[in-house]
């Protein structure tokens, strides 16, 4: 972002309160109509909006009003001479920072814009904050089996580019996750996020949810409204199931993927809006191109970049370790896995993925007994959970592949001398034959600490 966005259709004005925001250090750009405005935002985001609500085309201070949002996160200071109580109170209900009426005095006009500045920077900081964060580590994708490490990997390498992404995989994978993290990895981190799922907009609505409407454009649409595409400008538009968009949006969706245009329904002209696309779907789409329900057009134009998401059964070796993250948030961290526990989970096959997993864990953890030290988790209640059989309970003599019967000793082995040494690391380690750095990597691993 950079600078101060001036919009305001008076030449004096313009002229008088650009020339002395430059004075005060500012970096300023001036428009004269609402459409400029949301155009010159959407090219190059400012820090801040002195937004007129009576402008061209329409002088009604209801469609400034409807403008508000199309320059979020940014603040707005609406400046207008309609200067009534109940416009305020819309304004600010509308998302706008603050509400000058004219003819504005300087003085409160340079606080007011101190502290709009101060907000944005405050607010980039969080960004940038959450960004590192989001990038470091796992970047919010657990795992630690090469195939995990792999799709983190192509995100670090693919989130600064402008390509759309095409994420591929069954349900319950973490496709939303994908997108955050490719989202909060980019130099779009400080703008917004927009989920969409197409699926779950009926096909009449999905166009004006996609790209918004004018006043009158249909029955029920008493104001202009901004979609979802303009809400997104300058960030990420996230379109879940993108497999569901029925073949007349396809049309649509297409052309703005090739030129950034859209047009709102009612509107007789063009707008355009920088927008990432990240698009996510369980179905195969070469299928449906093959079939004729999805546009070979836009199924190539969606593939600038594709990334699968794994299921739990491409890597087992992950699931004691999510299992530990998902107990230890449902527990506050109280919570542990008995060792059938631990046999349980990693010999049962997940066909729900993570989600079906977290679903498992968190219900429970809400039915596991409670001890002096926490939640003790056992495979009856993993079992109860998802509605498997409790006499069919494997245990820890079920044959098991090499690997996994590794995991479920080395498991059990540090949680009994735990629980033998009052959970004192140095004891622990000393009783294992370990370092306690040695020690200390296994429990984060497992989710024991």
């Amino acid at each position: 972002m950079s600078g101060i966005l001036l919009a305001d259709d008076e030449p004096a004005f313009q002229r008088l309160t650009g020339a002395w925001l430059r004075g005060l250090g500012h970096d300023v750009r001036v428009v004269g109509d609402g459409d400029a405005a949301r155009a010159a935002f959407a090219e190059a985001p400012a820090d801040l909006i002195l937004l007129d609500l009576a402008m061209p085309p329409h002088h009604d201070p209801e469609a400034g009003l409807a403008l508000i949002a199309s320059f979020a996160p940014a603040p707005v200071i609406v400046m207008t001479g309609h200067a009534d109580h109940a416009l305020a109170l819309k304004a600010i209900d509308a998302g706008a920072w603050d509400f000058l009426a004219k003819p504005v005095d300087p003085d409160i006009l340079r606080i007011v814009v101190a502290r709009a500045m101060e907000r944005a920077g405050l607010a980039r900081e969080l960004a940038a904050l959450k960004a590192r964060d989001t990038g470091a580590e796992d970047m919010g994708l657990i795992g630690t089996t090469p195939v995990m490490a792999a799709l983190r990997d192509l995100i670090r390498r693919v989130a600064p580019t402008r390509l759309p992404v095409l994420v591929l995989g069954p349900s319950g994978t973490g496709k939303e996750l994908v997108a955050r993290a490719l989202h909060y990895a980019s130099p779009r981190a400080d703008r917004k996020l927009v989920p969409v799922h197409c699926g779950a907009i009926p096909p009449e609505l999905l166009e004006s949810e996609l790209f918004g409407h004018l006043k009158g454009s249909f029955t029920g649409a008493t104001s202009d409204r901004p979609g979802l595409v303009e809400t997104a400008a300058g960030g990420t538009l996230f379109l879940d199931e993108i497999g569901e968009m029925p073949a007349a949006m396809q049309v649509k969706l297409l052309r703005f993927l090739a030129d950034g245009s859209f047009q709102p329904v009612g509107a007789r002209t063009p707008r355009t809006a920088d927008v990432r696309i990240v698009a996510a779907t369980h179905r195969d789409l070469a299928a449906c191109v093959a079939d004729g329900s999805f546009r070979e057009d836009l199924y190539y134009r969606l593939k600038g970049v594709v990334l699968r998401t794994p299921s739990l059964d491409e890597r087992p070796g992950d699931v004691p370790l999510l299992a530990s993250v998902f107990l230890r948030r449902a527990s506050n961290g109280t919570g542990q896995f008995t060792p059938d526990a631990l046999c349980w989970l990693t010999t049962r096959r997940w066909p729900g993925n993570v989600r079906e997993l977290r679903a498992a864990v968190e219900c429970a953890a809400a039915l596991a007994p409670q001890s002096a030290t926490g939640v003790d988790v056992g495979a009856t209640d993993l079992a109860f959970a998802v509605g498997d059989p409790v006499a069919d309970l494997p245990t820890i003599g079920t044959p098991q592949t090499l690997e996994e019967e590794i995991a479920a000793l080395e498991y059990r082995r540090i949680t009994e001398t735990l629980a033998r040494t009052g959970h004192n690391h140095t004891h622990t380690a000393r009783n294992l034959g370990l370092s306690r750095v040695g020690l200390l990597k296994k429990l984060d691993r497992m989710g024991l600490r």
